[in-house]
């Protein structure tokens, strides 16, 4: 992972410091591949990649992400901790519209859709027989249980793009919107049953739980530019 990290660190640093002909006008019609590093740092962290495509001369584009993450890369988790075992699945799709335009950088407002699921398997003390919502439980039973954690959020963002030489782009952003988090056991179980939490207390990971909540999305991506380019 550090390894994969330096290089693409020194990738982007010396397409930052080349030169070209390559800026917003000649980019415009052009397809980007694009990478979230802020996405490995997520406490539901993945690795995640996203395709921007030009909607014709409409000054609109279609940015897709998909991401990938496990607990074994998470580096919130200190070598001392015991990592659950959880997998994030993530999709961002993106409608942007870029309303000024220079010759380095253009600016947009987008409208976005997330959805992330991540997935729990572990052994579990499972309380049996509970009085719901908040009462005791019968008794407890070790068992392994799989859960899952659904989030889908809206966001509306404006972020700048930047063009450099030797066909990279940064593209910054911000954006606020809502989340709406829902909980289920994925592996059958009785009924007045009660699952305990995995982790931390904000991953809302209780089945059977769930709420809506404001949501702030903030990052960048570096992206590489696909395409034939006049000399």
């Amino acid at each position: 992972m550090r390894l994969f990290l330096a290089v693409l660190v020194g990738c982007c640093m010396h397409g930052f410091a080349s030169s070209g002909q390559i800026d917003a006008e000649s980019a415009k019609k052009h397809v980007i591949v694009k990478f979230a590093p802020l996405a490995l740092f997520d406490f539901d962290n993945s690795v995640q990649f996203g395709v921007e495509v030009p909607l014709g001369n409409s000054g609109m584009s279609v940015q897709q992400d998909f991401g990938y993450g496990h607990s074994s890369f998470n580096l919130w988790y200190s070598t001392e901790t015991e990592r659950p075992r959880k997998e994030t699945y993530k999709s961002r799709t993106q409608l942007r519209y870029y309303y000024l335009e220079r010759r380095r950088y253009k600016a947009y407002v987008a409208g976005e859709f997330l959805l992330k699921k991540v997935i729990y398997s572990e052994n579990k003390w499972v309380g049996m027989e509970c009085e719901q919502p908040w009462g005791n439980c019968g008794y407890f039973e070790n068992k392994f249980v799989k859960t899952g954690r659904t989030v889908g959020a809206g966001h509306v963002k404006m972020g700048w793009q930047f063009y450099f030489g030797n066909r990279m782009a940064l593209d910054v952003f911000t954006g606020l919107g809502f989340r709406s988090i829902s909980v289920k056991s994925i592996t059958p179980t009785p009924e007045n049953t009660r699952i305990p939490r995995t982790d931390r207390w904000f991953e809302y990971d209780t089945p059977g739980t769930s709420e809506v909540v404001p949501s702030l999305a903030m990052g960048f991506h570096f992206g590489i530019i696909l395409g034939k380019f006049d000399d």
